[in-house]
């Protein structure tokens, strides 16, 4: 069983701009309300560990999913697993493009994940908070990559 997460938002800032927020992991907790601490280095083959809050949620929970893919100022991906990836996987992307509909400059970020195992039909309440999660750090991030430019 399968299930995809797609958002995205429009920033009005220079892709390098919005790439360096995007991989500056340590930086999270100053302006990100989902991820609220992540540590490593966006590097293919490194483990990072992320907290995380979700909406609606008091505990906190923490994920160390491994960089699978990075592509400067175009893709940053990581995936996890729990126990197995039979029972529960997960990939994340970042894919930033340039925005230049209606003359205006910018990027279209968009979060992507893919989540799948056998545990996805006992999995729907949280997909849709991480769902809520993800409009909530696209806000932060806009906020945060618009006021360095």
């Amino acid at each position: 069983m399968r299930r995809n997460i797609e958002t995205q938002v429009a920033i009005d800032a220079p892709l390098d701009v919005v790439w360096d927020v995007v991989v500056d992991l340590d930086r999270y907790r100053e302006w990100n309300p989902f991820i609220i601490e992540a540590r490593g280095k966006a590097e293919v083959g490194q483990e990072l560990s992320l907290r995380m809050q979700r909406p609606k949620k008091s505990e906190e929970e923490v994920h160390k999913p491994t960089v699978t893919v990075v592509e400067r100022n175009r893709m940053l991906q990581w995936s996890g697993i729990i126990r197995h990836a039979s029972i529960f996987r997960a990939r994340h992307e970042f894919l930033l493009e340039k925005n230049d509909k209606g003359g205006a400059g910018g990027v279209l970020l968009r979060q992507r994940e893919d989540f799948g195992g056998l545990t996805m039909p006992l999995a729907g309440g949280m997909v849709w908070r991480i769902e809520e999660g993800f409009l909530l750090m696209n806000a932060a991030l806009k906020v945060r990559a618009e006021s360095i430019a």
